[in-house]
């Protein structure tokens, strides 16, 4: 008897450069979107502004687990977190 069958789009990888879309992909396993985020950054981290951004995703919720560079800016942060700030203004 088997486990139900691993969800293929839990672990999704994005790679943006001068903040415009690259790449991305979808995995069912953490080590291998893991291997896939280390060998993105060697493949596409000389881009002028590189950012490859690893989220989980369980149900509608997502996680960002890594981000590179670390110090990138907060708005390519913002991009892949499903977290929303109300409005100063309000609605």
């Amino acid at each position: 008897m088997t486990g139900p069958a691993p969800d293929p789009q839990r672990f999704h990888l994005t790679v943006s450069a001068t903040g415009r879309p690259v790449m991305h992909g979808w995995w069912s396993r953490e080590s291998t979107a893991r291997d896939k985020f280390r060998d993105w950054i060697g493949a596409y981290g000389r881009m002028p502004a590189a950012h490859v951004c690893m989220v989980e995703r369980i149900g509608a919720e997502e996680r960002l687990m890594e981000s590179w560079p670390e110090d990138t800016p907060p708005a390519h942060r913002a991009e892949t977190s499903r977290t929303t700030t109300p409005s100063p203004k309000g609605p």
